[in-house]
């Protein structure tokens, strides 16, 4: 008799677990545990085991999609590379990762099964992005320069940051769709929020991504009532008139630059890195030359940074795979990306033109980041799959 309200509460606890750990995500690096690392591992970590306890109670999991296959087979040819790496300690490293990220995309795959459950996850990532984009605000407000007249919050990238922040805007006006109340008003005052602290970072990609993400509002006006579309605009006109009016003058000046670093400048030494990478493929095209091993392949070519403690990552991530794992390694990301790209066109319009955007944004984000092994990409990923499987089962009851 007490079975099934201690299986409800255990539950409820691991969706909340769940639920806190997408929330952490784009502030992760803020906030340490001692002992432990980032809040978001322990989040992670906490999710992780009570989820798998759930299965247990359960006694089944929920039979995985291709694109879940994809991703675990990805992850074992990462850990396979270790076998030829030019880094050993770092393929190590980044074969962990990469099974924890697997971990995270089965975790929300298997738990993310009710009508409600998606958009539930969507908005603990919104808020989160809100308090780190509130945290580089303040960081704004004391002068706590990250880089030279660049902010961010504590334990970030400026770069990193502000795509994590760009990739909860379409997340925000979708959410803001077909709202009623004072809801929609609300995460239009957090998509607000996000652009001024996209502004602060002073990230010429983000910048990029946060226009690419207000497709989202061209590509559902017909759908969208009078605020929508209003606020929509208003929205993309402050970003907009921040770039070039609103951001303190060492932001605007940055971002005034993003022409002339593409049609003449090395995008901050980056097509010399590009260039070193394509070098290292010629000799490693199929097998590549070890997950996390890019620093070390080029280093004969670039030598090490004059900074200590820095490396020379890809800052691609497609390039990035391909030269760490290989043609063998990018045809198994390629497959699975465009394999989402199909679950996404089987959805229903709105649905189909939220993670279109949010692949595009993500995608323009990261064509100048090595972002392969971090969170926001894979949540992307999952939530892809939730959001199909949910799509196909609607699809069959209409049916």
């Amino acid at each position: 008799m007490n079975d099934k309200p201690r299986a409800d509460l255990i539950e409820r606890v691991a969706w909340l677990l769940l639920c806190l750990f997408v929330f952490s995500i784009p502030w992760e690096k803020s906030l340490w545990v001692p002992g432990v690392g980032t809040a978001s591992r322990l989040l992670g970590g906490l999710a992780l085991a009570a989820g798998a306890l759930v299965a247990v109670r359960r006694r089944s999991v929920r039979p995985p999609n291709l694109a879940l296959v994809l991703a675990g087979v990805l992850a074992v040819w990462v850990a396979a590379t270790w076998f030829w790496t030019l880094a050993p300690a770092a393929t190590a490293a980044r074969a962990w990762t990469f099974v924890q990220l697997f971990a995270m995309v089965w975790l929300i795959w298997d738990q993310c099964r009710g009508a409600d459950r998606p958009a539930q996850l969507m908005e603990a990532y919104v808020w989160g992005a809100v308090v780190a984009a509130a945290a580089t605000l303040v960081r704004c407000a004391q002068n706590h320069q990250t880089y030279y007249r660049r902010y961010a919050a504590a334990g970030f990238d400026p770069n990193d940051l502000a795509l994590t922040l760009a990739l909860a805007i379409p997340l925000g006006l979708y959410l803001a769709l077909g709202g009623r109340g004072a809801k929609p008003w609300i995460y239009r005052a957090a998509v607000l929020l996000l652009i001024s602290a996209i502004l602060l970072t002073a990230s010429r990609t983000a910048l990029v991504a946060a226009l690419l993400a207000f497709l989202f509002v061209i590509l559902t006006w017909r759908e969208s009532d009078r605020a929508q579309r209003i606020s929509g605009v208003v929205l993309l006109g402050l970003l907009l008139l921040g770039a070039f009016r609103l951001a303190p003058a060492a932001s605007r000046e940055r971002l005034a630059s993003l022409p002339t670093a593409l049609s003449e400048g090395t995008l901050h030494n980056r097509t010399r890195i590009w260039k070193a990478g394509l070098r290292v493929l010629k000799s490693h095209p199929v097998l590549g030359v070890g997950a996390g091993a890019y620093p070390e392949a080029v280093r004969p070519w670039l030598g090490r940074p004059a900074l200590a403690g820095y490396e020379y990552v890809a800052h691609n991530t497609f390039l990035s795979v391909l030269v760490e794992c290989g043609l063998i390694g990018f045809g198994m990301f390629a497959a699975m990306l465009g394999l989402l790209a199909l679950f996404v066109w089987m959805m229903p319009l709105a649905e189909r033109v939220l993670w279109s955007v949010m692949l595009v944004v993500w995608a323009a984000g990261v064509s100048t980041l090595t972002w392969e092994h971090r969170k926001p990409g894979w949540l992307i990923f999952a939530l892809i799959m939730t959001q199909w499987a949910l799509a196909f089962r609607q699809a069959g009851e209409r049916a």
